[in-house]
Order: C-alpha cells, then sequence, then structure tokens
C-alpha cells in the first residue's frame, strides 16, 4: 500500500476537484471556528472546537482550547492525550518552538506512551532536530525511558501500558518495531550532535531491551532500522549510478570534495519527488556559509519510457520529467541497500564524505529555508569542513569548490 498511501498523502497529487472542496472546507471551518470561543466551552467539547479550528487553520484558538482542558480542574480528563497531541501541533504551526517543547515535556509526564503520544513527540523532534538540536537531544533522552519500558513489557503477551489515570480516546500500544525505531532517534540525534558514546550506549539499551524471540514482522522491520541507522557515521556508500540525467556533464563526484553533499533519495512511481526536480539548485550553493550540493537519486523501478505520455504520470516517464535536472538514476535495488522505508529519502554527508543524516523527508523540505536546508547549516556546525578533512585518510590537495549562490 505504501505507493498508494505516499501518493494520496500529498495534497498536490489531487485533483483540481479535490483540491478546490479542500480550500472550501477550511475556509467553512475557519468561519465556524470563529463563531464560537472557548471560554464558552467545557469538558470534551474543548477537543471538539480544537479539532474544528484545527481543520480551519486557526491555530491560536486550538491553543487556547486545549490550554483550558489541560489546565481544568476537572476530575477526569478521558481526552487528555488528544489534547496534548493538538497543543503541539499547533504550537508547531505557529512556530512557537519553546511552547511545543514544554507541551510535549508534559504530555511525557501526564498520559501513557501510546501510537497517539508516539505520534505527538515524533512530530515535536522532526521539526527540533535540526534547528533547535539540544532541545531534540533532551526531549528524545525524556522519553527514553518510556521506550525501554515498552520494549521489557513487551517481552510478556498479557503486558499492557503503564496505567494512569487517563486515556486517550485513540488510545493504541505501540509495535515492537515502532518502539525500536523510535529508540533509535535519540541514537541519531546524539550522532548528529558529536555525542558519539551516547549513540553507542543508546543503542546497546534498545537492544537488550529487545524481547526475544521477535515476532517475524517485528524482526524485518527491525532489521531495516538498524541498516538505516548503521549508515551513520560512516563513509557515503557507492552508489554506482546508471546515469546523470544532466547529460551535458559527466557524472558528478558522490561525496562533494570539501562540501556538504545531500542526495534525494526516490522512486520512479513518487510522482510529487519528481516535481521535486523543478527545485533541484542547478550547482552548489551555501548555507550558513556552509558550500552544499543537492542531487536527485532516482532509482528506476520500471523501464523508462522513450516519449513522455500526455495524458497523465507514468513511472516509465520520471527520468524524462527530470531530464536536465542534477538527477542521478540508480538501480531499484539501492532503496533496499539504503534501507529506504518512506520517500524521498534524504542522505547527507558532512564535508568529508561521512553519512550524518539518513532519513525520509517531506517534498517540501527542499524549498529555501525548510528542513534540508536546516539539516546543511546543522550538519556544518558540528561537523565542519577542516575536522572533516582531517579525518580524511588522503590529505592531498584537492580543487577548491566555487563558491555558490547563498539559499
Amino acid at each position: 500500500m505504501q505507493p498508494l498511501t505516499t501518493t494520496r498523502a500529498q495534497v498536490s497529487n489531487w485533483s483540481d476537484a479535490e483540491i478546490a472542496a479542500l480550500k472550501v472546507t477550511i475556509a467553512r471551518a475557519a468561519e465556524a471556528c470563529a463563531a464560537r470561543h472557548p471560554a464558552d466551552v467545557d469538558g470534551d467539547a474543548l477537543i471538539d472546537l480544537a479539532r474544528l479550528c484545527a481543520l480551519g487553520q486557526t491555530w491560536n484558538t486550538v491553543v487556547e482550547s486545549t490550554t483550558r482542558y489541560i489546565q481544568s480542574d476537572a476530575p477526569s480528563k478521558p481526552l487528555l492525550a488528544d489534547a496534548y497531541a493538538a497543543q503541539i501541533d499547533a504550537n508547531l504551526h505557529l512556530k512557537n518552538e519553546p511552547a511545543a517543547l514544554t507541551g510535549a515535556r508534559a504530555m511525557l509526564a501526564s498520559v501513557p506512551y501510546d501510537a497517539l503520544a508516539a505520534e505527538a513527540i515524533d512530530e515535536a523532534l522532526a521539526y527540533m532536530q535540526f534547528a533547535h538540536t539540544a532541545d531534540a537531544l533532551s526531549l528524545a533522552a525524556l522519553r527514553q525511558p518510556l521506550i525501554l519500558a515498552g520494549l521489557k513489557a513487551s517481552a510478556s503477551p498479557r503486558s499492557s501500558a503503564p496505567a494512569t489515570s487517563e486515556a486517550s480516546s485513540a488510545s493504541s500500544p505501540q509495535p515492537i518495531h515502532a518502539l525500536y525505531s523510535d529508540g533509535l532517534m535519540l541514537a541519531a540525534l546524539a550522532q548528529l550532535a558529536g555525542k558519539l558514546p551516547a549513540a553507542t550506549e543508546t543503542v546497546a539499551s534498545l537492544d537488550a531491551a529487545l524481547p526475544s524471540p521477535l515476532p517475524t514482522d517485528d524482526s524485518l522491520m527491525i532489521a531495516t532500522a538498524r541498516r538505516r541507522y548503521a549508515l551513520l557515521g560512516h563513509p557515503l556508500p557507492a552508489l554506482r549510478p546508471l546515469s546523470y540525467l544532466r547529460s551535458h556533464e559527466p557524472l558528478p563526484q558522490l561525496p562533494a570534495r570539501n562540501a556538504i553533499t545531500a542526495l534525494l533519495v526516490f522512486p520512479d512511481w513518487c510522482a510529487q519527488c519528481v516535481r521535486m526536480g523543478e527545485a533541484f539548485p542547478e550547482t552548489v550553493f551555501t548555507v550558513a556559509g556552509h558550500e552544499a550540493y543537492l542531487y536527485g537519486a532516482l532509482a528506476e523501478t520500471v523501464p523508462p519510457a522513450k516519449a513522455p505520455r500526455t495524458d497523465g504520470f507514468e513511472p516509465a516517464d520520471s527520468s524524462l520529467l527530470l531530464n536536465g535536472t542534477p538527477t542521478i538514476v540508480l538501480p531499484p535495488a539501492v532503496l533496499d541497500r539504503l534501507a529506504v522505508d518512506a520517500v524521498p529519502f534524504l542522505l547527507l554527508t558532512d564535508a568529508g564524505g561521512t553519512v550524518r543524516v539518513a532519513q525520509s523527508i517531506d517534498p517540501s523540505a527542499i524549498q529555501p529555508g525548510n528542513t534540508v536546508d536546516t539539516a546543511i547549516a546543522c550538519v556544518g556546525a558540528h561537523w565542519p569542513l577542516h575536522s572533516a578533512m582531517n579525518r580524511r585518510a588522503a590529505a592531498s590537495a584537492t580543487k577548491p569548490v566555487v563558491p555558490g549562490p547563498a539559499r
């Protein structure tokens, strides 16, 4: 289901009629939200109001509604987890990172760590990881004991989440592989920040907490998560491109010399990923003073077409649609080799060619000032060029990179 789910999740893939209906829906929800005030609502209806206002993208009212619910002195708050999740999401939309961090910490202390809590914390970590790495590290560390407890409890088939006085309306425990993947986030953040002993200790504690034997599905997915994490802190794997879609140029050097390299890996069936090609930078660019190259990495899962269709998107058209962009073409096996389980997938190396980021991102992440830029700035700050060069086995002189435009 991944190709269909991934495609439907992007509004850019919807029909014109669906997008028009969505705009009407948002406008109607915003109007309905404006007709109500949190002060006039009590109890669980505050969460209903928060959901309505979130649909209308009226984020300040979402924060006010959920805060009233959280701070109320009601004897029972069955939707407390929903309130925290909506509050965190709204504060992130408002770019109020300190408030989102405070809410995430309170959520971990107040409700069970289930699928809803995991989704809310993951959203906060995704927002913070590059722009507010220290905060992301502290939040992930706060969550880690809950993950380890969940893994240990999963060893017993009759175990359940720790009991608390409140429960989410959609409370459901996380599967073992999801807990493990969440736990690896702390190790990845530690690696990003250069805290390598802490990263090693985190992985060891996760492995020690795993039940034995593992169910087959969990075992397969954990193996994928481990392969993906194993990319971090090691040289970029040799990719052996089939071709380069800027045919008038030779294959680029991967990774680039003395510059950060960003690779966006995606399969040919990902329509929104193919559309990203329009935003690929033409040449080297700078972010916060750090030189960087960005390349598309198209995994061809079907034979490429010789001429593009005119009646809609087909995976076979991808290389034609990306022709002339800085995109390398790779065999489909690269998706499994890099443990790509969601697309587009970002591989980011420091200036010495060591992988520092390996994770899925949103297609909008390559827009100036968005996730890829903040990741480049973060990697450049934690792993600067001079230290990357010192790590190289060969210290031979190289041709300097020509400075490119700033982003």
